[in-house]
């Protein structure tokens, strides 16, 4: 008796050291075949996104390799728009920062006068933390600031292979129950297609009400900005609708640049208060009435799943990671509750 609880327990053991390298070599290969990965998650949820354009088109009876076509186009059509206009206001606020930046220092050296410090001491500690923090010497906060926006899209430059999977993804989309039963049988196909139908829908459903609400959070922050005759009033609406879909830090992050713009543009605290004040009455009722009301429970995740899946997906992949984190999660979670191994897991990851 003693022997069997023994091999029992061993054999449990084996098995969870099994899965625990098996996890780290998954992490390992995804982490260091990121700019493989990141194209391949991006197609995969656009292809989600896009599955409602693509059926009504299948209703009129477009011939299939004509609506991938035209879907495919439209999205790269969208995506260079946005990104042309995004980039022509970074490269305008990139010239003009060394205005913004002095002003910044004129404010610190009266902070600094009441406390007798001079600011060639604060701008040496300056340079040191901002070299110390990029790994190189200082350079302008312009040039940071440039950098920071060409990091931010440096995931869609590659659209070359977010382009060729989406399109084998779609071309590949209507045989792909058919080959799932012929693979696994008939009746051990249904439970799987299930699954897949569930992820299907979970994933398309987010992506879609996600992507509206974004986008109405943007409208309102550069009306707000633009009624408030804050400059670049584009950019910072269009990085709200950007940092909208980071759950939980985004929206806050897309207050700072423009309150920050204001105090150093105008030089008045009573603006300045005035626009962060409306800015963060957008984000609250966009994101504790607004989106709540109309997306539901969503994907069903807790809020301490989805920040751990914000930390984790973001030092897998940076910025892209955590854009892709919510819906990634969403569809591991799913995949949990079909094991009945895993199923504690998922329950674990669900919200109330």
């Amino acid at each position: 008796m003693i022997k069997e609880k023994k091999r029992v327990q061993d054999e449990r053991i084996f098995k969870i050291t099994i899965w625990v390298i098996f996890l780290l070599l998954l992490i390992i290969i995804l982490k260091k075949l990121a700019l493989l990965f990141i194209p391949f998650s991006i197609s995969l949820l656009l292809c989600y996104a896009l599955g409602i354009p693509l059926d009504l088109l299948r209703r009129f009876r477009v011939p299939r390799f004509l609506r991938i076509f035209v879907v495919v186009l439209f999205v790269f059509v969208v995506v260079y728009l946005f990104g042309r206009v995004l980039a022509a206001n970074i490269r305008e606020f990139h010239g003009q920062f060394p205005i913004f930046e002095e002003k910044f220092w004129g404010y610190v050296n009266i902070v600094l006068s009441r406390f007798d410090i001079t600011p060639a001491q604060v701008r040496e500690s300056y340079a040191g933390f901002l070299s110390n923090l990029e790994g190189s010497d200082f350079k302008s906060m312009g040039s940071f600031v440039q950098r920071l926006g060409g990091e931010f899209f440096s995931f869609l430059g590659n659209a070359i292979w977010v382009a060729l999977f989406m399109i084998f993804m779609l071309a590949e989309q209507d045989g792909f129950n058919k080959r799932v039963s012929r693979a696994f049988g008939e009746e051990s196909s249904v439970s799987i297609l299930a699954a897949l139908s569930r992820i299907n829908k979970a994933v398309q459903d987010y992506l879609g009400l996600k992507t509206l609400i974004s986008f109405f959070t943007g409208v309102l922050v550069f009306i707000a900005l633009f009624l408030f005759d804050v400059p670049f009033a584009v950019l910072w609406g269009m990085l709200a609708f950007l940092l909208n879909f980071i759950p939980n830090i985004g929206s806050m992050i897309a207050v700072v640049p423009p309150v920050l713009i204001t105090l150093f543009q105008f030089g008045s605290l009573s603006k300045t208060l005035g626009v962060c004040a409306v800015l963060l009455a957008i984000q609250v009722v966009v994101g504790s009435f607004v989106e709540p009301k109309i997306m539901g429970k969503g994907l069903n995740l807790s809020p301490l799943t989805v920040l751990f899946a914000l930390l984790f997906w973001g030092w897998m992949w940076g910025i892209p990671g955590m854009l892709l984190s919510v819906p990634l999660t969403a569809a591991i979670k799913i995949a949990f509750e079909q094991l009945e191994a895993t199923r504690p897991i998922a329950l674990m990851m669900a919200g109330e």
